[in-house]
């Protein structure tokens, strides 16, 4: 595992989300190895929340993690990217507390409860971006952790709504209840291409974008700032599309040109210092 190059993680990073690559130039150099670390390690914890269908693997890689932690805080690390984290001053002295936060909040997205409202849905992704974002701001200081957390949870509706499909087949409902409600939409119909099916994604996609449009992101260091400018550019294009779905899953891969003043004013945080 030692030989592994953090750049293959960040290759992974980069598949996931492209305003990883775009917004990496931004942080000050010496920050760049451990900001890119801690990153990475974000999106192997999000994958096994997320990405993982089978229950057993996904526990299996966040109970690894979590010894990982825990080797990381005795100055034991062996992955190279908790390795890459360690070296940065103070990154190893977290509290392991801190990092137990983010695994349990990964378990807490392997089984959900429907949610019955927006902001219960998103207080339900907080559950992992929340700590996550904790950690972020006590290692790179100048970062506010609540736009982290806000502009992270709202971020993964977003792709919860991209992959819905995929979301439904693994016991997760991207959408509130009450919106089914509204559109008289069945969970079993959520997966089904129809005029209520588009109604109902238009109706979130429109909320998600009300969402960002009252987050300053800035705040949230250059990564979080490109992905909400990214981010409500894909929402506004799809929530206004004849096929919104469609037109949400090809954005995903795309950035706007604006995405990379977002990234450049969030890097300003780090020059405020």
């Amino acid at each position: 595992m030692h030989d592994v190059p953090l750049a293959s993680f960040e290759a992974k990073w980069a598949d996931a989300h492209p305003e990883f690559q775009l917004a990496l130039p931004f942080v000050p150099a010496p920050l760049r190895p451990a900001y890119a670390a801690f990153s990475c390690i974000g999106y192997e914890i999000e994958h096994a929340a997320f990405g993982i269908r089978e229950a057993q693997p996904a526990a299996l890689k966040l109970q690894w993690w979590a010894e990982e932690f825990a080797r990381m805080r005795e100055g034991g690390a062996r992955h190279p990217l908790t390795r890459a984290l360690a070296a940065l001053p103070g990154g190893a002295a977290v509290p392991l507390a801190q990092w137990q936060a983010v695994v349990v909040g990964a378990f807490a997205q392997r089984d959900p409860e429907p949610a019955a409202d927006a902001s219960a849905l998103l207080d339900g992704y907080a559950a992992l971006y929340q700590p996550l974002a904790i950690l972020e701001a006590t290692l790179f200081t100048p970062l506010d952790a609540a736009t982290i957390a806000r502009v992270r949870a709202c971020g993964r509706a977003v792709r919860e709504a991209a992959v819905l499909a995929d979301a439904l087949r693994d016991g997760r409902l991207p959408l509130p209840l009450e919106l089914l409600a509204r559109h008289r939409l069945a969970r079993g119909d959520l997966a089904q291409a129809s005029p209520a099916q588009s109604a109902a994604l238009r109706d979130w996609l429109e909320i998600l974008r009300a969402r960002f449009a009252m987050l300053d992101a800035a705040g949230g260091g250059p990564l979080a700032a490109a992905g909400a400018s990214a981010d409500r550019w894909r929402l506004q294009s799809a929530a206004r599309a004849g096929d919104p779905l469609a037109t949400l899953q090809a954005a995903m891969t795309r950035l706007p040109l604006r995405a990379s003043w977002a990234a450049w004013r969030g890097g300003r945080r780090f020059v405020r210092a």
